[in-house]
């Protein structure tokens, strides 16, 4: 091939060198194939972590507004354990405490399904009216429900799916072994798809019928939600009931948001360890461009040389190649990615993060895009890649062109 003459434009130059670029690179097909299917599935990895981490973050976070401003247990033993209404006029008239109620909820174990239920106690009064409505697929309402008002429940769309197998999605039987029998409990509605990740295992029942469930003695309470108006004395107030009754634990939102930030990110550094063979296996890939070419692509240089390419020719040449398997392979990594979690919804990759149950909410997960992570994979793949793959190829350039040729 002839060199590209010295009286053209810079740009027609470079037309010229990337021509002769994607020639060189489809006559080496089947090296740079297996190079750039390796760098494909190291950035796929490395954007699927990024993709769901950052998505899953922002449905999470989405719903922090409504966590409560501090949460209240007391343990015994270093146990969580059941707190008791005499703590509520104390913790009331702390200064700066806006207002506490108590909260009924804990977990119930089916075991002819093998899932476990989120059952929590509340005034089924406030879902029908107001907000909760629309979130809220109401179902008639037995005409012996109103006889036993305390024996109803809203339920999750996950709840309802297992319930439906067993022909228990009208009715459910509660049974605990020191009951003498079993109690019904009428499910009046299901809450809507939209609210699977919050409420996808939840079964949402009549306070005192809570209580039952859980078997919760009168006056006792799973735990205490306390209201703050001004946010900048949470801190404070968790500080002050904790001094105050040294058997009581805090936790603020604060702490609720670091938890779900430290718990993603912790999964993602594992998944990424988990593909340290593949970081490796690139990582070997770099080192092989980096200390030396084969004899085959020394005699290349060698024979451009001798035609009348000069050294900055070469390396643009060389340069070109490694920039585009890099750049080819970053897209190919980011698009795959794109459509492995968005659109075929992350199986098998998305029940590390959220973690597995019988009954683990089947929501979509929402396209969160951080250029900062696109800018960062494009800086730790395609540019050391390309500076890197450079360095032998200006090494043999400098060589005289004849003893190249002699020894090739």
């Amino acid at each position: 091939m002839e060199a590209p003459s010295p009286s053209g434009s810079w740009l027609e130059r470079q037309r010229c060198i990337i021509d002769y670029s994607l020639q060189s690179l489809f006559r080496r097909r089947t090296k740079n194939g297996l190079i750039l299917i390796m760098y494909v599935l190291l950035i796929f990895v490395v954007s699927s972590v990024f993709f769901i981490t950052g998505s899953l973050t922002v449905e999470l976070f989405s719903t922090v507004d409504e966590l409560p401003d501090i949460t209240v247990q007391k343990l015994i033993g270093g146990r969580q354990t059941s707190i008791q209404e005499s703590y509520f006029p104390a913790i009331r008239e702390i200064p700066g405490v806006g207002d506490v109620q108590p909260r009924v909820w804990g977990y119930f174990y089916l075991q002819e399904l093998q899932a476990n239920f989120t059952v929590y106690g509340m005034d089924l009064n406030q879902l029908e009216a107001g907000d909760y409505q629309r979130i809220i697929d109401w179902k008639p309402v037995p005409q012996n429900t109103r006889e036993h008002p305390d024996f109803r429940m809203v339920i999750g769309e996950g709840v309802y799916r297992l319930l439906k197998e067993i022909q228990m999605q009208d009715s459910f039987l509660f049974f605990q072994p020191n009951w003498e029998s079993a109690i019904p409990f009428d499910i009046i509605g299901t809450f809507k798809s939209e609210t699977q990740l919050q409420s996808n295992d939840l079964m949402v029942m009549q306070t005192e019928g809570a209580r039952r469930v859980l078997e919760l003695k009168p006056g006792d309470f799973t735990d205490l939600v306390v209201h703050v108006p001004n946010p900048e004395e949470t801190e404070m107030i968790a500080l002050k009931i904790r001094r105050y009754y040294p058997e009581l634990r805090t936790v603020t939102r604060s702490q609720i948001e670091s938890t779900y930030t430290s718990a993603f990110n912790w999964k993602g550094g594992f998944v990424l360890s988990s593909m340290l063979v593949v970081i490796f296996a690139f990582l070997v890939l770099i080192w092989d461009k980096a200390s030396g070419l084969s004899p085959a692509e020394k005699k290349e240089i060698g024979i451009l040389k001798a035609i009348g390419w000069d050294t900055e020719m070469i390396l643009s040449v060389k340069f070109w190649e490694s920039f585009i398997i890099s750049f080819c392979a970053a897209i190919c990594g980011v698009i795959l990615s794109y459509f492995y979690i968005y659109w075929l919804h992350a199986p098998g990759f998305k029940e590390i993060f959220i973690g597995w149950s019988t009954i683990y909410p089947e929501f979509k997960l929402v396209p969160d895009i951080d250029i900062k992570f696109l800018l960062l994979i494009v800086t730790v793949t395609v540019i050391p890649y390309s500076a890197i793959a450079v360095f032998p190829s200006w090494k043999a350039a400098i060589t005289d062109t004849d003893f190249i040729l002699r020894n090739n």
